[in-house]
Formats: C-alpha cells, sequence, structure tokens
C-alpha cells in the first residue's frame, strides 16, 4: 500500500523527465554514430555494400532505361549504344504511328516494346510475347522503368498452333537464343554453345488470337523467334492471307533457322504467297530497298509488306 501511494505521488513529475532523458540518449548515440570514427566506418561499409551490388539500372542512347545483370557486364557497350539495333530504330518509326497496333514476338528484355510503345502512343496498344519465364520477368521490368502502360506482357510462345511448347534454353548470358528449337549457336569467343535446358510453355496462334482478343488489324508485326519465323506466319495465314497485317520485321538467322529444320526461302515465300514483298533497309541512305526474295547473310532483319515500302514515304 505504502509502496503504491509513493508511486501515485512520484510518477507524475518523475515521467516527463525520464522520458525526456530517453529522448536525449537516443539523439546523442545516433550522433555519436555520425560524427566517430565507428560511425564514419560503418557508413562506408554500407555504401560500400550498395555500390557493390551487381545489378544495375542503365540507360541507352535512345533513353530506354533498362536492368543490367552481372553476365551483360562483357557487352555493356553494345547494349547502351544499341550497336546491332540501329537500323531497325531508324526504320520502324517510318512504319509505326500514333493509335497502331503492335506486335512484338520474341520481345526478350523488351527495348522494342519499348520503342513501340513510344511510337504506338496512349491511344494505340502493344502485345509482348516472351515464352522464357526469367526473361518474361526482365521484360516486364524494363516496362516498368519505362513506364509502358499501353503495352500488354504474354508470357508466351507463338507458333503454328495453340497448346504448349518445348522451349529450349541457353544459359543467361545467351538468353537471346533460346529457341523452340536446338541449334548450335557460334559464341563470342568462337566456340558452339548450344541450349542447357528446357522448359514447357504456352504457345499461341495469331489468327486464333487476335479473334479470341478482338484484334481486327495488325499495323506492325515485329517477329524474332530464332528461326521459327515460318511457323509463326504460317498460324498467322488468315491475316497475312486477308493482308491484315500492314508492316512485318522479321529475322533471317542462319543458325537458328538450321536448328529448326528451315531454309532461309521458305521464310520469305511464306509471305509472297499472300502479297507480301520484303525489304532490306539500308541506314546510310534511310531507304528501303528491295523487294529481297532470299539472302546469303548469317544474320540480318528484313521488313515486309503488301505496299511498295520502296515508296514508304508517300504511304504514311
Amino acid at each position: 500500500m505504502v509502496g503504491a501511494a509513493i508511486k501515485r505521488r512520484i510518477r507524475p513529475w518523475g515521467l516527463p523527465y525520464l522520458h525526456r532523458w530517453q529522448w536525449f540518449y537516443d539523439v546523442s548515440r545516433s550522433i555519436w554514430r555520425a560524427f566517430s570514427w565507428r560511425g564514419v566506418w560503418l557508413d562506408l561499409l554500407d555504401r560500400r555494400k550498395v555500390l557493390k551490388n551487381p545489378v544495375r539500372i542503365l540507360q541507352d542512347y535512345q533513353g530506354i532505361r533498362f536492368v543490367l545483370y552481372p553476365w551483360d557486364k562483357a557487352n555493356l557497350l553494345n547494349l547502351v549504344r544499341r550497336t546491332y539495333d540501329r537500323a531497325e530504330f531508324l526504320a520502324i518509326p517510318r512504319l509505326v504511328k500514333g493509335g497502331d497496333i503492335a506486335f512484338d514476338l520474341g520481345a526478350n528484355a523488351g527495348v522494342y516494346s519499348v520503342l513501340l510503345s513510344r511510337l504506338c502512343g496512349p491511344s494505340g496498344r502493344v502485345w509482348a510475347f516472351e515464352p522464357v519465364p526469367d526473361t518474361y520477368w526482365r521484360l516486364r521490368e524494363t516496362l516498368a522503368l519505362n513506364r509502358c502502360e499501353n503495352v500488354v506482357a504474354v508470357q508466351a510462345a507463338v507458333a503454328d498452333r495453340q497448346g504448349t511448347a518445348t522451349m529450349n534454353l541457353f544459359d543467361p548470358q545467351f538468353s537471346e537464343w533460346s529457341t523452340l528449337g536446338k541449334p548450335s549457336m557460334l559464341g563470342p569467343d568462337g566456340r558452339r554453345v548450344s541450349p542447357s535446358e528446357s522448359v514447357e510453355v504456352p504457345s499461341h496462334a495469331l489468327d486464333q488470337f487476335c479473334a479470341e482478343h478482338g484484334i481486327e488489324r495488325v499495323q506492325f508485326l515485329k517477329v524474332d523467334v530464332e528461326g521459327f519465323e515460318l511457323s509463326v506466319f504460317r498460324g498467322a495465314e488468315t491475316l497475312l492471307r486477308e493482308q491484315r497485317v500492314d508492316f512485318i520485321c522479321f529475322e533471317i538467322s542462319k543458325d537458328p533457322l538450321k536448328g529448326a529444320g528451315v531454309q532461309s526461302r521458305d521464310v520469305f515465300k511464306a509471305l509472297e504467297v499472300h502479297g507480301y514483298r520484303s525489304y532490306r533497309f539500308e541506314k546510310a541512305k534511310g531507304t528501303f530497298e528491295g523487294p529481297v526474295e532470299d539472302t546469303p547473310e548469317e544474320w540480318t532483319n528484313f521488313f515486309a509488306s503488301y505496299k511498295d515500302l520502296s515508296n514508304v514515304g508517300e504511304l504514311l
């Protein structure tokens, strides 16, 4: 009873002093940490941990932000300069305008998806397909970093039928080579590289996908599916026959085509039967040259349309 009475008398004036002392103690410790050698050392360690993080966010010459992972460092300058994509980055803006619907098949980390997003604008729509799970999430990262609200990312392959397909995966530094086939690719060091594992993924045919989503016309179709371009065109036979795809950018790469059991001429012919002619974009002149029926080159992107692309300036 006596103890309780003493507590009741002391608590009203004692607690405020106790609280002030606690505040002073906490602040003093934080200041001491900030200005003491120990505090400085801890700050340096924290800073070093942050800077040693192997993952960086960079920006390329087009102002496209992207995540640089450790396995990308050897290719850093090409990624920033987009060395292998300069011609396409000049050609595509001549074919895509605001309000268009564009498809990016084999979107990989999403650089072309961002370009198409900017060109199609808020009133347009981009469908970006990337079947490899890890690469799909890199695509999502790139889209978020560049605030691409008009892009729909789809984790699926595009081929000649609906269902599932087996993707053969290369190691992360060669993820852009992952394919439905089993090619032997020539690495930067001159040695041949093959897929290291496989995964089952959903697969769509463009005719059925567009029908299900009410897409009547596709203004631009980019196809980079590592040798399975012919399979994509077979799955889009109705769209192509009715010429409901205005412009197509497709890759011819001999090693992936060999892994798919396809000749480059087969790809050109699949478009020609529906009235599409193929052209090469000449970067120096800024013009589409053609028509082209085949190529001996190991790797090149071509553009196709039922329109005459040599007069593209008059078409847009």
